[in-house]
């Protein structure tokens, strides 16, 4: 079975499983015409009827659409690289913004600890002692010790976010503004043994603390909270 380019009139002999395979459509080795060969089909040769018996291979089968050919499929490597990329920047983003994060799922806390306890790193970030206020505060002699006040105080986190619990300062005065007594408590000495202290003090939750102050108070007529 032979076909004839219409380009160039080179005759290629062809064979049924190769029309099939390229649908009817094949490419003229010799000018690159793309044509259909199913209508150019013959059953004798142009070369055997002149007496020279030459025949041409045709040497490329269309087995695809040109349309679809041009549409290759995506490479995997390229594929997971891509997902990679992302991967990796939505982990930076979560981490940088850990703050945000931990505020609305507690829950994935403990995998920030862990990873924070690898790199050496602060769990909560964000640090405004300026957004934790004072609401409420009792200042009295301690019943059961000498020369000790007894303080109960509340204090509340108004920032959107989960803050580190801070260091407390608290200092008295005299009638004349100078400062007789001072002491600073860390969160572990005023705080109740059932918060969890690396958790953070959460946004909008009034916190309950007592300090103890020991030391000179005779002649103590005001007092002072700072946030550290």
């Amino acid at each position: 079975m032979y076909t004839s380019c219409p380009a160039c009139k080179r005759q290629f002999r062809i064979l049924a499983r190769q029309l099939s395979a390229a649908g009817g459509t094949v490419k003229c080795g010799f000018c690159g015409e793309q044509f259909n060969a199913l209508l150019f089909l013959s059953d004798t040769s142009s070369a055997d009827a002149a007496g020279l018996a030459t025949e041409n291979e045709l040497p490329e089968v269309l087995r695809e659409p040109a349309l679809a050919r041009s549409k290759k499929k995506p490479s995997w490597g390229w594929t997971a690289g891509a997902i990679f990329l992302v991967l990796v920047f939505v982990t930076q983003l979560f981490w940088f913004n850990r703050d945000q994060v931990l505020s609305k799922w507690p829950e994935l806390r403990h995998w920030v600890q862990a990873a924070c306890q690898k790199l050496n790193c602060e769990v909560i970030r964000e640090y405004r002692t300026s957004d934790i206020k004072l609401i409420s505060r009792d200042v009295r002699l301690h019943p059961r010790y000498d020369d000790t006040l007894l303080v109960n105080a509340t204090m509340n986190n108004t920032s959107d976010t989960i803050q580190p619990y801070p260091d407390i300062q608290f200092a008295l005065f005299d009638t004349s503004g100078s400062m007789i007594a001072e002491r600073e408590f860390r969160p572990e000495e005023y705080l109740d043994n059932s918060i969890a202290i690396d958790d953070g003090m959460p946004s909008g939750q009034p916190v309950h603390f007592v300090l103890e102050v020991t030391g000179p108070t005779a002649g103590a007529v005001s007092f002072e909270f700072r946030f550290l």
